[in-house]
């Protein structure tokens, strides 16, 4: 019996969903109640507009919540969005997109927010009705062009190629007697990855081609490769990745209008994967980086983008490992050089200035969408 489905099942029964709520809230950490929640909102500077709007938002809740209970995750989306609308007295309310009506409920809306889960099920379903919204005249938070790339390597990739960004020399095939053939003169280790997978989950080294071509006969057998996601399998395409040896660390730069923060991941040791470990370090970032994450994110169309990079000492260049539209923020705190928090902001072509403050990304991403949308 898998962990998701036993906690399905707790959260399915009120007395043991109490318990369990009692004891993540111990243990984890990661749940607040209102008091709590609002002072850790207020740690940030509020973002403002510098004219009113009139728009009517549908706020969409992050699929992992319990506001019924009185807690919320503590990476939880909508918060940062709610507060943003509040203290800009922008009209809004709740929108359920899982819902049978969600069409006719949307009428009502100009503009929708949505922080969707990262998992296969959930993407598919945001990309069918973000589709469907933005086809009625609805903008979108994401937008389709951003969801369309959003937890699936293989189409970031694609824009890499089409875009000619330095990403970390990938191949992505579909074609099994190709793949034969390339893993026959490929450089070992290579580095095997899923389309949809985060926190280095899905992510693997090949040290040979033994290795490799069982992993390429289990992609391509009747049923393809179990994931981590049990009701999805890797099927019918390989996405290989160069191992960058001289790579000691990764660095996560953030992009949203023309402001950046980031911060530099580091593996456990005896480990490559840096992202997922734990391990970070904040302080100042090379022009070079900032600069490659702002036109990653130029070129993506994206409001808001997170570029992951390795630094091949060899190269001496910044690489891309991959890109995404939302990432897990537990602070507001995304960049700080000396101790100082702040944020880069980008004054022309690789140039770029500090300035302190705290700030929540998804404040400053809004403003930035609201003000496109009501030029």
């Amino acid at each position: 019996m898998s962990k998701m489905y036993i906690r399905e099942l707790v959260l399915s029964t009120p007395w043991l969903k109490k318990i369990y709520l009692m004891q993540r809230s111990k243990s984890e950490n990661d749940l607040m109640n209102t008091t709590q929640l609002q002072k850790y909102l207020n740690e940030a500077e509020k973002v403002l507009l510098k004219k009113s709007v009139n728009i009517n938002v549908g706020l969409v809740k992050d699929a992992d919540n319990y506001a019924d209970e009185g807690l919320v995750k503590e990476r939880a989306y909508y918060p940062k969005y709610e507060r943003f609308l509040k203290n800009n007295n922008i009209n809004y309310s709740y929108f359920d997109p899982y819902r049978s009506d969600w069409i006719e409920k949307a009428e009502n809306y100009d503009l929708i927010i949505w922080h969707t889960d990262s998992d296969p099920s959930t993407q598919d379903i945001a990309k069918s009705k973000i589709y469907i919204l933005e086809k009625m005249g609805k903008h979108c938070l994401p937008s389709y062009e951003e969801i369309w790339s959003y937890e699936d390597k293989i189409r970031a990739h694609y824009l890499y190629k089409l875009y000619k960004l330095p990403a970390i020399p990938t191949f992505v095939s579909h074609s099994k007697s190709e793949i034969i053939d390339y893993l026959k003169s490929a450089k070992y280790p290579l580095i095997s990855k899923i389309s949809t997978g985060s926190a280095s989950f899905g992510v693997d080294k090949l040290d040979n081609y033994d290795q490799a071509k069982k992993v390429v006969d289990q992609v391509f057998c009747y049923k393809g490769k179990e994931t981590y996601f049990k009701y999805s399998c890797q099927k019918d395409y390989i996405y290989f990745q160069d191992f960058i040896e001289d790579a000691t660390y990764d660095l996560r730069v953030m992009s949203v209008g023309n402001e950046l923060f980031g911060y530099y991941r580091y593996p456990n040791k005896g480990d490559f994967r840096a992202s997922g470990a734990g391990n970070y370090e904040k302080k100042g970032i090379p022009n070079e980086a900032l600069e490659l994450a702002y036109q990653v994110k130029e070129k993506f169309g994206s409001s808001f983008l997170a570029t992951d990079f390795v630094y091949s000492e060899k190269l001496k260049k910044f690489l891309i490992i991959e890109s995404s539209i939302f990432i897990g923020i537990d602070t507001c705190e995304q960049l700080s050089i000396d101790g100082i928090a702040g944020k880069y902001v980008r004054i022309s072509e690789n140039r770029f200035e500090f300035k302190p403050g705290k700030y929540w990304v998804q404040e400053l991403t809004l403003k930035n969408v609201i003000e496109k949308i009501t030029k």
